[in-house]
This record gives structure tokens, sequence and C-alpha cells, in this order.
């Protein structure tokens, strides 16, 4: 990915110091511009390639670099931002006590810049990985290298982006719970899952429901699917 947006990036740096040339036609005079990188969006897994954070699965996998710490089932590397300490769980590294989200500090730009520092002192790869897990930096982002004058700071540069929220992570989350087609592990038990209602005939009669919706749907809503009615 920064070979794909050095190009771009090179571009921006270079008019941002040398500045733009513009012509007004109001006042019949030529302007020196020099745009401001305001922002630089993605989706969570893109926003890894951009920030050079460690992403959403990491032991720090706030985007927006809080100081939130992730926890890991047992055995297992992948970390999630789980707030409230499960009932007996003791991993090493992840039992922290409950996190309240309104004593989170908020993400600064001088708790990136040390960590970063950190991070680029590290001896070896063993010590590499050791600050990685610490600081929740990968690398430094390509956008360091813009003249700070002309770019907003880091990690403010890269702001939350809730494209997928509505339409594909909150729903599918919530369908699988609903529907009680989540994954279920030991000791947890599916027949205790009193939230799963929509199974059976209770989740025909829903399909049934929107299929009979769809004819009062507007168009800017795309094509409708081909919903085969209940019989």
């Amino acid at each position: 990915m920064d070979s794909f947006k050095f190009p771009s990036v090179h571009h921006l740096a270079a008019i941002q110091k040398e500045g733009l040339r513009i012509w007004d036609a109001c006042d019949e005079e030529e302007v020196i511009s020099r745009p401001f990188l305001l922002m630089e969006t993605a989706d969570a897994p893109g926003m890894t390639t951009l920030n050079g954070l460690v992403g959403h699965h990491g032991f720090h996998g706030c985007r927006l670099y809080c100081p939130m710490k992730g926890r890991h089932k047992d055995g297992k590397p992948h970390y999630y931002p789980v707030m409230q300490r499960p009932h007996n769980y003791t991993v090493p590294g992840s039992s922290h006590p409950d996190v309240d989200p309104e004593s989170l500090e908020q993400p600064s730009e001088e708790l990136y810049d040390t960590n970063l520092k950190i991070l680029l002192a590290s001896q070896n790869e063993t010590d590499y990985k050791e600050q990685r897990r610490k600081t929740g930096i990968v690398k430094p982002s390509l956008f360091s290298g813009l003249d700070r004058k002309h770019r907003l700071g880091i990690p403010g540069l890269f702001p939350g982006d809730i494209m997928h929220s509505a339409s594909l992570n909150w729903t599918d989350l919530v369908l699988s719970l609903f529907r009680g087609t989540m994954r279920c592990e030991v000791p947890d038990k599916k027949s205790s899952w009193d939230w799963a209602v929509l199974t059976g005939d209770v989740w025909k009669k829903h399909g049934q429901a929107v299929a009979d919706a769809t004819p009062y749907l507007p168009g800017s809503f795309d094509r409708l699917l081909e919903i085969q009615p209940v019989v």
C-alpha cells in the first residue's frame, strides 16, 4: 500500500512545499495555494496500511489510538476490545481490571510520537515485537513525511469511519445473535441463549413480513431481491 500511495503523497508534499499556482479570475491575479491535509480514512483493515498501527485485532487495537487494552482467549493471538474482565479469566497479559470507557484518556500526538521513538529504538526482532505489542505501532505512517504545518497530527489525521457499521458489521452480529447461529464454545450452550428468538416459525414469519414490504421500498434501495414466499 505504501508504494501505491507514495506517488500521490509525494506530489502533495511537493505542492505543499513549493505551492500550487492558481489563477484567480475574479481578482485577475495569480495566487499560491498550499493544500492542507485534513484527514485520511478507510475501514478498519484498510486503516492499518495508512496509520501504521497494529489494527483492531492487536493488544492496543483502538484505531483512534486510545489506551484501551484488548483481551484474548487462552492460547489464541486474536485480541478483542472487551472492557469487562470475563468470569474465571486468568489469561496472562489480558487479565487487567474492568475498563471504564469514560476514564480512558484522549489520544494525543505527544503519546504517539513518544511511543514511535520507542518502537524505532528496538535493538532486534524480539525487542521490536515486544515494543510493537506495548505501543500498538507497527511502523511510521507514510503521512508523517508531510510537513506538520500542512496536515493534522497523528493519530488525529486518521478519524473513525462507520461506512460498514450499519450494513455489514452490526447487522451481521445482531442477526447471528438473534438467530443463534453465532459460533458457540464450551462451556457455553446455545440452549441457554434466551435472546435467540428469530428461529423456526418466528424467523419464517419475519422473512414473509420483509417480502411483503418490498413493494413499498423506494427505488433508491437498488434492485430488490427475489424473495420466495413462505408456504
